[in-house]
């Protein structure tokens, strides 16, 4: 876990810098920049892209993850075709994107005029937010397989948020119309596909080669079997991911899931420690499934989960200290009715956030062992409860209907895979340290809601959070209930004492 242990602290630090600057984006500048409406169609369009962007690689992403190794090992790197037959597959399958995006557009324009008709006049913005989102996902897979996640994760979380803030300030500051400002929204996209490629290309270990290795010809009816179920898992989970904003957008309106793309980015904050743990451990599992060493599976899956719901827990209770203060603070942008409800969308995402975190990499698990047909059948299920759901909650409940179907739709998926590896392979992430940690950031959290308000937000804002770390991250060191966070706190008290 060593490698995971530094690469995780690094990669995290990264996205956390980036966060920052993503909370910036959102919740200043485009608030302030953007109506609702518009808001919403920001968030609608890039959605839309990256499902597209996933469904136009057909395959390629996790074909990348999963036999990357074997090309790796197998094969030196002026033979290793891997690069070139992935590429000729995303190619062939944006151009299909094109077409059926052409023949199509009736349609779209028919779902969305009634409501989101701004979606409708700048639907031409999602070809090439997919193409770039498409390209950068490829170079991805092949910069986790080269150990580069940290570099990956600092374009995606941090130079992809800086680009958009000086996006943002440009057309604050200068006269272009708003679809120009569209356009100009790509750039970022475009710039970190270009880095990425840069990055991968300057280490020397791939080469494009037009040609059949030995590994393809053995392997290739494996890959594409592979390749098909895992695909169609991951377009079938991004959906599930996505239909909330898509259907909110038609039925209700974009400005509706401008309010909610709102309390969609604060939960995701959770998110970010798993997002680190998913590109690191994805490449070390895939090698140990291949030399099947079972603990080594065991121990990044027992300690992700422990180590995930920790963190979140932290991000969670920060959050939820003061979430009183973000409605003070977007009193601008959201009516009242708005500012009623967005502290219990906020709550209901951040619950499925923690239970995603709880179950650790399960996913990954099951996707790169030779049972990964299942990822696909549970996707699958997992989209069909969760469109039936949003569509039905939203009718009846309005926006927080879409969060509640959101965290009924991950709870029964994570249990799901939970009871899948426990049966299959006789492994389950939970422990009683899992229970330590829950009672203990709920108490840390009751303690800090005690507290009276300050003399302003940002105050209160501030003392709060100040008051909820000094309780958790103490309590969670001092009882060692992960070895990975213990081991973080070791190298960082290490470093710290040998500069002074």
């Amino acid at each position: 876990m060593g490698i995971v242990r530094k690469q995780s602290l690094y990669s995290s630090i990264s996205i956390y810098i980036g966060f920052a600057f993503g909370a910036f984006n959102q919740l200043v500048l485009f608030p302030r920049l953007l109506n609702a409406e518009q808001y919403g169609l920001k968030g609608v369009l890039i959605d839309v892209a990256t499902l597209m962007a996933t469904v136009a690689s057909l395959g390629a992403v996790p074909a990348i993850n999963k036999f990357f190794p074997f090309y790796k090992d197998y094969l030196t790197r002026k033979n290793n075709d891997l690069p070139f037959i992935t590429s000729i597959v995303a190619a062939i399958g944006f151009l299909l994107f094109l077409v059926f995006a052409w023949l199509f557009k009736g349609l779209i324009i028919q779902k969305f005029s009634g409501n989101s008709m701004l979606f409708v006049d700048y639907f031409y913005i999602v070809y090439p937010l997919t193409f770039f989102i498409m390209v950068f996902n490829l170079l991805e897979a092949f910069a986790w397989g080269l150990k580069k996640t940290i570099a990956s994760n600092f374009l995606k979380e941090n130079l992809l948020r800086v680009a958009t803030t000086v996006i943002l300030i440009i057309y604050a500051v200068g006269s272009f119309s708003f679809s120009t400002f569209m356009w100009l929204f790509c750039l970022p996209y475009a710039l970190i596909a270009v880095l990425l490629w840069w990055v991968i290309y300057r280490t020397k270990e791939l080469k494009t080669v037009p040609q059949l290795s030995s590994v393809t010809r053995r392997m290739s009816k494996r890959i594409l079997i592979f390749s098909g179920y895992v695909f169609s898992a991951n377009v079938f989970s991004l959906i599930a991911r996505t239909n909330d904003l898509l259907i909110m957008s038609s039925v209700i309106g974009l400005e509706a899931a401008g309010v909610y793309s709102i309390a969609t980015f604060v939960a995701s904050l959770i998110e970010v420690p798993q997002r680190s743990m998913y590109s690191i451990t994805t490449p070390i599992l895939s090698q140990a499934w291949k030399d099947r060493d079972m603990s080594k599976i065991q121990s990044l899956y027992s300690k992700s989960s422990i180590t995930l719901i920790i963190l979140g827990l932290g991000i969670f209770g920060v959050i939820w200290c003061s979430q009183h203060n973000l409605v003070l603070f977007l009193n601008h942008f959201l009516n009242p009715q708005q500012q009623s409800i967005i502290p219990q969308i906020i709550l209901v995402l951040c619950i499925a956030k923690l239970i995603d975190l709880v179950t650790g990499v399960n996913n990954i698990v099951i996707q790169t062992s030779n049972f990964w047909r299942f990822d696909f059948i549970s996707a699958i299920s997992f989209v069909l409860v969760s469109i039936v759901l949003t569509y039905i909650l939203q009718k009846k409940m309005g926006i927080v209907g879409a969060a509640y179907a959101t965290l009924i739709g991950v709870s029964l998926n994570n249990l799901v895979r939970f009871a899948f590896i426990w049966i299959k392979f006789g492994m389950q992430p939970l422990s009683y340290k899992t229970g330590i940690t829950l009672l203990l950031g709920a108490a840390c959290i009751g303690i800090t809601l005690q507290i009276p308000f300050a003399w302003n937000l940002y105050a209160d804002t501030i003392i709060r959070s100040i008051v909820f770390v000094v309780l958790y991250v103490p309590a969670v060191i001092g009882l060692k209930l992960s070895e990975d966070i213990n081991g973080m706190w070791t190298m960082v008290y290490e470093k710290i004492r040998k500069k002074s």
